[in-house]
């Protein structure tokens, strides 16, 4: 029995991880209607990003703000310039556009780094802390905490801001949002950008739990899509929800089953959603 609760525990720190990796994708599909197939790429130009920084010496806390700079930026020049001209495309297109622009900069990232796995270790979160009889290592405690913040400032800030209040607005009730006199590209460039400044600052959370390449934004993408389909979107509980199914799915089947069993068993999931709950478990009705 001991050994479930470990297991439950390591499931709830990764679910703190998998909430602030979707959230960002959860954002700008539910606000623009995109769903993003370059996703994982922009978590993994956060990952290369703030592992660059981080070795020519820039303070850790500098090289997240950076980070961060860079997605808030990137995100607003790609919904100018890229987004913006897709929104009246068939949703088909849009996929296929998205995933072109995934393998651009996949081999863009590859032709920088190479596919040599890279990792990211920071002094103070090696080694692990003793709860009883349970182990808690410091980089998935340090996520976790940090991904917890930055939910919780995301939904403030959605909350109570007037430009969180016009985006939840245009992901509600679009047409009823422009008749109050909201923008809505203004609204999409907003909403982009954050979306993408919350995939690079993933990546540097990313960077700090395990290896990476520059081909890893396939499996990233598909578990910010299936933490959105299972959990709903326009629910922040959905989030959570979603993210701790698939990160118990993850460790417990990879623990009793294999870790060549961790994507399958996942995918299984997400099939049943998606035919038997299309919803989530906490979401509004999405087309």
């Amino acid at each position: 029995m001991e050994i479930v609760f470990q297991l439950l525990l390591d499931a709830l720190l990764l679910a703190g991880f998998y909430s602030m990796l979707s959230s960002g994708f959860s954002l700008m599909w539910g606000v623009t209607g995109i769903i993003n197939l370059a996703y994982g790429s922009f978590v993994l130009l956060g990952a290369y990003l703030l592992y660059t920084l981080y070795l020519s010496g820039v303070g850790l806390l500098t090289a997240f703000f950076i980070v961060l700079a860079v997605g808030l930026l990137s995100g607003a020049v790609l919904e100018m310039f890229f987004f913006n001209k897709l929104m009246n495309y068939e949703p088909f297109t849009l996929l296929v556009l998205t995933f072109g622009l995934d393998i651009l900069l996949t081999n863009f990232l590859n032709l920088l780094f190479k596919a040599d796995i890279r990792s990211l270790s920071v002094k103070g979160l090696e080694g692990s802390l003793l709860l009883g009889d349970f182990i808690v290592p410091y980089n998935k405690l340090s996520v976790f905490l940090l991904s917890s913040l930055v939910i919780s400032a995301l939904q403030f800030y959605l909350k109570f801001s007037w430009t969180g209040k016009a985006i939840r607005a245009i992901s509600a009730d679009p047409i009823g949002a422009q008749l109050c006199g909201i923008n809505p590209k203004r609204v999409y460039t907003v909403s982009t950008s954050l979306a993408t400044a919350l995939a690079m600052i993933s990546g540097g959370f990313y960077a700090f739990l395990q290896g990476f390449t520059p081909f890893d934004s396939e499996s990233i993408t598909l578990r910010a899509f299936f933490v959105c389909v299972v959990g709903g979107l326009g629910s922040t509980h959905g989030l959570l929800a979603g993210s701790f199914i698939l990160a118990s799915s993850e460790v417990f089947s990879g623990f009793y089953l294999g870790e060549g069993w961790k994507t399958a068993v996942s995918l299984l999931i997400l099939v049943f959603f998606l035919i038997f709950r299309p919803r989530g478990l906490i979401g509004i009705k999405y087309a």
